[in-house]
């Protein structure tokens, strides 16, 4: 099974994961790990290496982060100096973690990380009222 790490600025992580597994429910061969206020990069790399060693990798690893250029992203990318398969995409929102808890048994790593991205974005939305005729918009 494919392996997931969410590693944001604060909380946020644990909350994401929180979020999407009450929508589809507690998941395996899943972490999150927060980069607190404070916090060395050196003892979040160290943080991360401990979450990852404690995770299944053999169908692979995708880490999401909140901020590309963030103190999460560049440990997660210096650290596939030695771990050249682990995926890194950022802009982490709950249509990402959804569509990777679905979908991780049945798409290969490649074409999974599309669809993660993929979704992310279709979860960007703004609500428009239609004034003219006085009737929402459909979804």
């Amino acid at each position: 099974m494919k392996a997931l790490l969410v590693c944001t600025h604060g909380k946020s992580a644990k909350e994401l994961v929180a979020s999407a597994e009450m929508i589809c429910g507690k998941q395996q061969n899943c972490s999150s790990i927060p980069f607190t206020m404070g916090e060395s990069p050196d003892k979040l790399m160290a943080d991360l290496e401990s979450k990852i060693q404690g995770l299944d990798l053999s169908d692979g690893l995708l880490c999401l982060t909140d901020l590309k250029g963030g103190t999460p992203f560049n440990i997660l990318v210096k650290m596939t100096q030695t771990n050249p398969s682990l995926e890194i995409v950022t802009g982490v929102n709950i249509p990402m973690l959804l569509e990777f808890f679905i979908r991780r048994e049945q798409s290969e790593m490649p074409d999974l990380i599309k669809q993660v991205i993929e979704a992310g974005h279709s979860g960007i939305y703004q609500y428009a009222f239609l004034p003219e005729s006085g009737k929402d918009e459909d979804f």
